[in-house]
């Protein structure tokens, strides 16, 4: 789960409330959802938590492994067949940073997922002969937990964990999506993460600073940090498979996941607060247009990925320097690299991956250019499911994004630079373990607090993630 939020800094400029706009279509009877997913999410935790005690407690060889789950797999599979699959994800961190921001902190942020999708076809007529072909119906919820702290203490660009988010229950996705076997075109509509498919590094997914989830450009420039995880918005993604290397994706929706009345809120600003339950579709802000081309490559025997893509927004947003003054439209374009670079029966497998993002549309964005990469080696020290990670980035805001000192003199913000190194031990089938250690440089390209520069940060994490 990715979340990204802008700093809620003081601000030059006064900000402007932009005019109210409706949603075409408003939850019905919220607390009816909000109690269907409270239910949910219950029951998720619920088997979670009966599987781990029944394996922990099971004697077999296998089960202590941690593999077989005391059946749960086996369970999962016949529900399978009959059409029904049930994915539940959880996701536990502790964060402190002893040094750094406006001042320490420690914190813990948790997340439960479940996902239901349901199988048309095996569900009327049963077997598999018919998989796929009347389509998927897909719907799952989120709780949130903890307290976000990149925005305050660290009044950071980028966030420190994808599970960052304002806590929450809330619906994630609800989606129909449809791709008979063999075809080489799936469809998928409904209230849509579109993270999910577009700026997609595979490699980076191993780190977990938010940057390397959904992208610092996106979720600082688009309005609610854009599409992508807890939030979903009204979409229709086409996926094409042009040959065995090309693939297409597109994808038209509400710029405006939440439906907020204005981009910029002091006091909520991921703007997640504005739709708490994620059952408001919003149509009434403007269009959000993703395309990327992939290419799948194979250099001797190290695979790659190449992507390229551009998202463009017809919405309005306010200026930088004058946020009572709002320009239409906005931009921005970007390239991905994920390339294997070494696979060695001792040493392991090393793969690396490059992102670079630009607008050039400074006058309305945050952030003009961010440029994300890293490495992963898989299977060190000869653990086979284990990984060791190596993160780097930056993001150059806007030359009309500034500062002001206490001494009254303004400034232009410098770039933000963030660093991480992680190590995740696979302990079972169903259960991780990542220590991590994170770098921040210039939080925000450097901004005051009470008279104070928010300092240079030192981050570490524990995070514990857990499967069924």
């Amino acid at each position: 789960m990715t979340a990204y939020g802008r700093t809620p800094y003081p601000q030059s400029h006064e900000l402007h409330a932009e005019s109210t706009r409706s949603s075409l279509l408003e939850p019905p009877s919220s607390p009816h959802i909000s109690r269907f997913l409270d239910n949910l999410i219950l029951i998720g935790r619920a088997l979670f938590g009966v599987t781990a005690l029944l394996s922990t407690t099971h004697h077999s060889a296998k089960a202590a492994a941690g593999d077989d789950l005391h059946g749960w797999s086996g369970i999962k599979d016949r529900w399978r067949q009959a059409g029904v699959n049930i994915d539940i994800g959880d996701s536990e961190e502790f964060w402190t940073n002893p040094v750094g921001g406006s001042r320490s902190s420690t914190n813990y942020i948790g997340a439960t997922v479940v996902d239901v999708t349901l199988d048309l076809a095996r569900l009327y007529h049963g077997g598999t002969d018919r998989e796929g072909q009347w389509g998927e119906l897909e719907v799952s919820g989120v709780d949130i937990r903890g307290r976000p702290f990149s925005n305050v203490p660290l009044y950071a660009f980028n966030q420190t964990s994808t599970s960052e988010a304002d806590p929450n229950l809330r619906l994630y996705e609800l989606a129909y999506s449809y791709h008979p076997p063999g075809d080489a075109i799936e469809l998928r509509i409904g209230k849509l993460d579109l993270s999910r498919d577009f700026m997609v590094s595979e490699t980076a997914q191993d780190l977990l600073n938010g940057s390397f989830g959904w992208p610092m450009m996106p979720s600082n420039n688009l309005y609610d940090q854009g599409p992508a995880s807890p939030l979903a918005t009204p979409a229709l993604r086409l996926r094409y498979d042009v040959s065995d290397d090309w693939t297409l994706l597109i994808a038209v929706g509400d710029d405006n996941p939440t439906g907020a009345r204005t981009f910029n809120n002091p006091n909520d600003p991921w703007n997640q607060n504005q739709d708490p339950s994620g059952t408001r579709f919003n149509f009434g802000t403007g269009t959000l247009a993703m395309a990327e081309a992939q290419h799948s490559v194979s250099i001797g025997k190290l695979l790659g990925s190449y992507k390229a893509g551009v998202i463009v927004d017809s919405g309005t947003f306010p200026l930088q320097a004058y946020a009572s003054t709002q320009r239409r439209g906005n931009w921005l374009i970007y390239a991905i690299v994920d390339q294997t670079l070494l696979r060695d029966p001792v040493v392991g497998r090393l793969h690396g991956f490059v992102r670079w993002q630009y607008t050039g549309l400074a006058d309305r964005n945050e952030i003009v250019s961010a440029l994300d990469a890293g490495l992963s080696l898989h299977r060190p020290f000869g653990r086979r499911h284990d990984l060791v990670a190596l993160g780097l980035g930056y993001a150059a805001p806007s030359r009309f994004l500034t500062t002001t000192e206490p001494s009254g003199r303004t400034e232009a913000r410098q770039n933000e630079y963030h660093l991480e190194l992680t190590y995740r031990a696979q302990l079972s089938s169903w259960l991780s373990l990542q220590p991590d250690l994170q770098g921040l440089i210039a939080p925000s390209g450097g901004v005051y607090v009470s008279g104070r520069r928010v300092k240079d940060a030192l981050i570490l994490g524990l995070h514990a993630g857990l499967s069924l």
